[in-house]
């Protein structure tokens, strides 16, 4: 975990988790739907950086988001913050209490279809899902 007294800005050669927890979002070839990178409710997507990042601290950090929200933690799908950087978007350090690896991927437009264009590109990018060490096969349609 990175020093919360500390936080560096996110370099290019640095990966990114994005937490899933809506099946709906994970196709049976265990692929991510690009609605899993559109923002909700917002023009950020919440994402957790994986520098200096144990294993299990990032299965914590994962289930923290899922209980924030009410859901179960299904996995997670990595991205390299360089295949972020797509038109408008970047990766900026958001540390929040108990997670100083938390980060937004930022500068999504403001219309819908303009952020679900660039959802299907980041979705291109992104790994398979990566379940969770205590989880079976999670897949959806």
């Amino acid at each position: 975990m990175l020093d919360e007294k500390n936080v560096p800005p996110v370099e290019l050669d640095e990966r990114v988790a994005r937490y899933l927890v809506n099946r709906r979002n994970i196709r049976s070839d265990q692929t991510i739907k690009s609605d899993e990178f559109v923002p909700y409710k917002h023009v950020d997507l919440s994402v957790n950086r994986l520098r200096s990042c144990a294993d299990e601290e990032i299965w914590i950090f994962g289930r923290q988001v899922a209980e924030q929200r009410g859901k179960v933690l299904l996995g997670r799908t990595d991205l390299s913050v360089e295949d972020c950087h797509i038109e408008s978007l970047s990766v900026i350090a958001k540390p929040i209490p108990k997670n100083p690896n938390h980060a937004d991927i930022a500068g999504y437009p403001s219309i819908k279809a303009d952020q679900k264009a660039l959802a299907l590109k980041l979705a291109a990018n992104a790994s398979k899902l990566i379940p969770t060490p205590d989880s079976d096969n999670v897949t959806g349609t």
